[in-house]
């Protein structure tokens, strides 16, 4: 008996049909792969550029490179936008919540509860 094949990716018995050198058992571990190398570029080209800029000083490539939240690599392409600002959607949405916040806190109104001359006192005061 030979020795059973398995796929590279899954671990899933190959079919014995099918060339000899066939290592995946779908078309979708195959894919997995060919994003797995892809991925594992961007991160080395991006590495590399992070590199430069630290040793050029050169502030706005830094900028560009890193998640202005977390300062942590941005991956763009792939299954991400190219011009993708943030690392994740938790860095986005944190830094839409910073943004929409405001600048300064307002001071509390007080509400008026009281009746006749004094209401319009109150509610002169509030303002």
């Amino acid at each position: 008996m030979g020795r059973s094949r398995m796929c590279a990716v899954c671990g899933a018995g190959l079919p014995r049909a099918g060339p000899a050198r066939r290592r995946y058992c779908s078309g979708a571990c195959r894919a997995q792969v060919w994003r797995d190398r892809q991925t594992s570029g961007r991160i080395i080209t991006v590495g590399l550029l992070t590199a430069e800029a630290e040793i050029r000083g050169d502030i706005e490539a830094l900028e560009r490179l890193l998640c202005p939240v977390c300062r942590q690599p941005v991956l763009p392409g792939g299954r991400r936008r190219r011009d993708a600002r943030y690392c994740s959607g938790a860095c986005r949405t944190r830094a839409w919540r910073h943004r929409r916040l405001p600048r300064e806190e307002p001071e509390e109104r007080v509400r008026a509860t009281v009746t006749g001359s004094r209401h319009q006192e109150a509610r002169d005061a509030a303002r």
